[in-house]
């Protein structure tokens, strides 16, 4: 856990959240089936989400060398099994780590968060994946601001495909700007 948290720059405090809801997940014999690296993951992946810390799962899962879908299917057990407070994922909540790791200037970020905001309103995020989302959103404040941000570039930072920005940039162009 220490080595997940600590690869993925989290607080102390968010470490001691996903410690917890380990030792919480081993009270209620969810590791049973499960590997402790998948279920070590999925509960600093819990807690991200729990106190809102946006990560993506595969984030988590890379820093845990452990598949995805099997950090996913502890993710889900510990979600089900303990009922795990976590709101969903907004869009806004990606824009500043992706800006920070596109390194994108101050007002790139603000504009790209304005852009999410302005999506989330007009109720086109809705069912799409956050992460994606926001780093069109991003993709498209850097182009207002000749940044040279490159739909490579942040789709790389968020995880996602080419495609994935080009249909949100699409999105947004059409029903929000």
């Amino acid at each position: 856990m220490r080595r997940i948290a600590s690869g993925l720059g989290l607080a102390e405090s968010l470490r001691d959240q996903a410690c917890q809801l380990f030792r919480s997940a081993q009270a209620e014999t969810l590791l049973r089936g499960r590997s402790i690296e998948s279920v070590a993951a999925a509960s600093v992946f819990g807690a991200c989400r729990c106190a809102r810390a946006a990560r993506l799962l595969s984030e988590v899962a890379a820093h845990a060398r452990v598949a995805d879908s099997r950090v996913e299917n502890a993710y889900q057990a510990l979600n089900t099994d303990l009922g795990l407070p976590a709101p969903p994922v907004t869009t806004t909540q990606f824009v500043s780590r992706l800006a920070a790791a596109c390194d994108c200037s101050d007002p790139v970020r603000r504009r790209g968060r304005a852009l999410t905001e302005k999506a989330r309103d007009a109720t086109v995020t809705a069912g799409v994946h956050p992460a994606g989302f926001a780093a069109a959103c991003l993709y498209v404040a850097g182009q207002e601001h000749d940044s040279g941000l490159t739909q490579a570039t942040v789709a790389a930072a968020a995880g996602v495909t080419l495609t994935t920005i080009q249909s949100h940039r699409d999105t947004l162009v059409e029903q929000v700007l």
